[in-house]
């Protein structure tokens, strides 16, 4: 044999000990803190017009955003425009339709035309029966 083994384990301690360092540099909490993404800066609220078409007249319906109503209706007709005001980002908007459909109806559909700040008109539709809770994303 050559070489003593206490030399060795020396030297693999060494070594071991000097990855060690950079390996701290990289992986301690006060760097990671610093170069945390600084939240983004809440959309400003923006008027949209909204067009609702029903094929069959529902009894109700209620428009959310963010877990508020925007436009709630007890006695809707088929054909129903609204403007409304609603933080609406670049990505786009989701919209939550909760509808009472007439229970002797069969399948029934709702046509939402959402026309965006910028002009551009969009076009989802909802079918449902009885009561419809859905969301629909405008882009």
């Amino acid at each position: 044999m050559r070489g003593s083994p206490l030399v060795r384990a020396l030297l693999a301690f060494l070594i071991i000990a000097s990855l060690g360092w950079p390996l701290w540099q990289l992986t301690r909490p006060e760097e990671a803190a610093a170069t945390a993404p600084a939240p983004a800066a809440a959309p400003e609220k923006k008027a949209i017009e909204l067009h609702l078409t029903f094929t069959t007249v529902p009894k109700s319906f209620v428009v959310r955003h963010l877990e508020n109503d925007v436009w709630k209706e007890t006695a809707p007709q088929a054909d129903m425009d609204k403007s409304v005001t609603l933080e609406y980002p670049p990505e786009g908007v989701d919209l939550q339709f909760h509808i009472e459909w007439p229970a002797d109806v069969p399948v029934s559909a709702m046509r939402a035309q959402l026309t965006d700040p910028v002009g551009d008109t969009h076009d989802k539709s909802l079918w449902g029966k009885g009561t419809t809770d859905d969301v629909l994303t405008f882009p």
